[in-house]
């Protein structure tokens, strides 16, 4: 793979329009922001962490013929044919920016603007930046387990300063994928919601690798780093730190 999830140059380095000095605080804004959007109830009820911890100790555990394995794998069963794919479109890209702009006007009026100056019409298209992150690891932009695959491998990465090109296999990704399927397939919620789910996520994943290339750039990494972590113990009950990235997706160091 050539550069999974690789930095970003000057177009989105200047995502955010306030003074250099406030940059990290913004994006750390924006990152609290998800606690209280749309995004964070649907996949907090779609993701059941259960099901979660029994694919990793799975995954630890090796394939063997236990009843918990045979419990994931049903799941997996179900997951190959209860679909959580959709059909982005620019209306739909429009309805997710003015829904995550509504929903910071009040509390953050700055992030807001800055939001809404990026990504509103004749902006930058969130989703090409997104495919440009993820294109070499062959995860789907269409699909919300993707997307969501895509989410995880970013924090995970930024939790534990991974940079390294070469760091996360095509074969990870998938691995994760396949991992997470179930928690959102055997979810009517999420499979109803997938299109909201899978473009939220695209945005949010967006915002959370500037906001990472911003703490690079003015030195707030070990706090960005910590506050990414804080967010997946909010919304996953997951600590980064204690994962490693395999081919079989995510397994306890």
């Amino acid at each position: 793979m050539k550069k999974p999830f690789a930095f970003l140059c000057s177009g989105l380095l200047g995502l955010l329009l306030t003074p250099p000095a406030a940059h990290a605080q913004l994006s750390n804004d924006l990152i609290m922001e998800t606690y209280n959007s749309n995004i964070s109830v649907i996949t907090n009820g779609a993701i059941n962490k259960s099901v979660l911890d029994k694919a990793i100790a799975r995954n630890n555990a090796g394939r063997t013929g236990n009843a918990a394995n045979r419990s994931i794998g049903a799941n997996r069963s179900t997951a190959a044919s209860a679909s959580t794919a959709y059909t982005p479109t620019p209306a739909l890209r429009q309805q997710t920016v003015q829904g995550f702009v509504s929903r910071l006007k009040a509390s953050n009026p700055a992030a807001s603007q800055a939001i809404a100056a990026n990504f509103g019409p004749g902006k930058y298209d969130y989703s090409k930046i997104y495919r440009d992150l993820t294109q070499d690891v062959g995860l789907r932009e269409n699909d919300a387990t993707d997307v969501l695959a895509s989410y995880m491998i970013l924090g995970w990465m930024i939790v534990n300063n991974v940079t390294n090109d070469k760091a996360v296999t095509a074969p990870m990704a998938q691995g994760l994928r396949t991992q997470l399927a179930p928690l959102l397939a055997d979810n009517p919620q999420a499979r109803t919601h997938a299109a909201q789910v899978g473009e939220e996520m695209k945005l949010q994943t967006v915002v959370v690798h500037s906001g990472w290339q911003s703490a690079i750039k003015q030195g707030k990494l070990t706090a960005y780093r910590q506050g990414i972590n804080t967010m997946f113990k909010t919304q996953y009950g997951m600590d980064m730190t204690q994962f490693k990235l395999t081919s079989q997706g995510f397994a306890k160091k």
